[in-house]
């Protein structure tokens, strides 16, 4: 049964898709036959259908997976009749889609989704962006950025970063993980290539100025991309100096209030 030969196709592919970072979305019957479907983040997709009428298993991909608007190319086919085929041929097709999926066009094509994302992201990389990323390295700071919201309509990255990340940035570099550091490094040097002006300011300015340079110089420093180091070289001419907080109007006691109880109901 075709069925059957599915499952070893599918099987044959999981690993080579996985390794890719596609996952699994569904096996579901359209109106050719049934398919497995896989996407990844950047919603790239791979679909492996038996078509009936024309009996063979067709190898798919989509540039965006969109339910029924998905529009498949056929990038490899084969001819299988379940009542004629030797079982060992569903193990020949697994194999050759495997190595289109592995070659070099497929490949180019992922690594282009890939670049178009990050390039997308990181074209929004304001201060509110910069803000985001390091509660994913410190989550504790997602709720003292709900605090802030609520007590001010908005986030003030200079004395969030100041009141908040700061206290916690400097127990975590005592805490000798240099994995944990190398990544925190690593998020300081995307940020700095394509953060707008405030996040290279906030980054230099107020973030490392107020580090121990020593610890920067030991843990950080080493890690440092070369625009990394030129604006943290620059940004060491400003040590000492006070950077002006934000002003922000503060909110009246009851919109405070109400935001409060809104925070309070979304638990």
């Amino acid at each position: 049964m075709e069925q059957k030969a599915l499952e070893t196709i599918k099987n044959i592919l999981e690993p080579v898709l996985t390794q890719q970072e596609f996952t699994f979305v569904e096996q579901k019957a359209e109106e050719k036959g049934t398919a497995v479907i896989y996407k990844n983040e950047e919603n790239l997709a791979y679909s492996v259908l038996y078509n009936k009428s024309t009996r063979q298993f067709e190898l798919r991909s989509a540039a965006s997976l969109k339910g029924e608007e998905t529009k498949w190319r056929t990038i490899s086919a084969w001819l299988y009749d379940s009542e004629e085929e030797d079982p060992k041929a569903a193990q020949s097709i697994g194999n050759d889609f495997a190595e289109t999926i592995r070659g070099p066009k497929r490949v180019e094509a992922l690594q282009a989704a890939k670049k178009s994302r990050k390039k997308t992201e990181e074209s929004n990389a304001d201060p509110a962006f910069f803000m985001n990323r390091l509660a994913h390295l410190f989550p504790t700071l997602r709720e003292d950025m709900i605090q802030e919201r609520s007590r001010y309509g908005v986030i003030r990255p200079i004395a969030f970063i100041e009141t908040y990340a700061l206290p916690q940035i400097k127990t975590f570099l005592q805490s000798g993980d240099t994995a944990a550091q190398q990544k925190f490094t690593q998020l300081l040097n995307d940020l700095y290539e394509n953060g707008d002006m405030d996040v290279r300011s906030i980054i230099t300015m107020v973030l490392l100025n107020q580090l121990d340079e020593a610890v920067v110089s030991e843990k950080l420093a080493p890690c440092f991309s070369e625009d990394m180091q030129k604006g943290y070289r620059a940004g060491k001419k400003m040590r000492g100096k006070k950077v002006k907080p934000e002003k922000v109007k503060k909110k009246s006691k009851k919109v405070v209030a109400e935001s409060l109880k809104n925070n309070q109901n979304r638990r």
